[in-house]
């Protein structure tokens, strides 16, 4: 914890937000066009093709809620690891590197600086994403519940902190942003898809990448949310080790 608030971490902390900053804006305009179009394209359907009626459920705020969080799961999720490609392989294509291994700074610090502000960044665009969301459902369709709906955004965002962790872990293990970005991508598709196959109800109270979309429509035991949740924050956790020993053993 010293280490973390030392003066060399916190320069390199502000230029790792200052780098990151700018993407702010275009990727929260991003994420509140999806969050509009989930809605919006659930209601267009039946006026689009008149036989969907038909096959349709009711939408309404509960319907609404859940492919949100669902497709924020496919997407968003993707989004992050790819975002954290540029964490260390970037840096090591940019030979910038063996700048920040010969400063003061110890590796665990590293790591942790840019795993933390690509999180807080990604955070902050889901969240004004989850506002436009929220905003469209009631003119739209109707009021989602805020408790369940504010349960399911902090779980996703503990989620988020599991998928961010896998790319900079990935980034750390390759050498180029590319190569980075193609194996989170891969890596992050095949996490999306098999959670979203594990549907079974005796399945679904284990399924924790899958948690913020289950919860809306199940009811979970408190206990129950509470060890999904440190399941996730213990991936992220575990995760984030590995990446600081890979880094460590490369300065070293």
């Amino acid at each position: 914890m010293r280490e973390l608030i030392s003066i060399p971490t916190r320069a390199l902390m502000v230029k790792e937000w200052k780098s990151v900053k700018s993407k702010i804006i275009p990727l929260s305009i991003g994420l509140a066009i999806f969050s509009f179009l989930t809605i919006g394209l659930l209601k267009a359907l039946p006026y689009i093709a008149e036989y969907m009626e038909e096959l349709l459920p009711e939408i309404d705020e509960i319907m609404v809620t859940e492919s949100f969080f669902s497709n924020a799961n496919s997407i968003i999720s993707i989004i992050a690891v790819i975002f954290c490609a540029d964490a260390i392989a970037g840096e090591r294509e940019k030979n910038t590197l063996v700048l920040i291994q010969t400063k003061p700074i110890k590796p665990s610090s590293v790591i942790l600086a840019k795993l933390l502000m690509r999180f807080l960044l990604i955070s902050i665009a889901t969240v004004i994403g989850a506002i436009v969301f929220y905003i469209s459902s009631v003119l739209l369709v109707g009021v989602p519940d805020p408790w369940i709906f504010v349960q399911s955004l902090l779980i996703f965002l503990l989620t988020l902190f599991t998928y961010v962790s896998i790319g900079v872990f990935i980034s750390a293990s390759t050498k180029t942003q590319i190569s980075a970005g193609a194996i989170s991508a891969g890596v992050m598709f095949m996490i999306v898809i098999i959670s979203s196959l594990l549907v079974f109800e005796g399945i679904q109270p284990y399924n924790v990448f899958q948690l913020s979309v289950n919860l809306i429509s199940t009811n979970f035991s408190t206990l129950t949310i509470l060890l999904d949740c440190l399941i996730l924050i213990l991936i992220g956790i575990v995760i984030t080790i590995c990446s600081i020993l890979v880094f460590k053993k490369e300065k070293n």
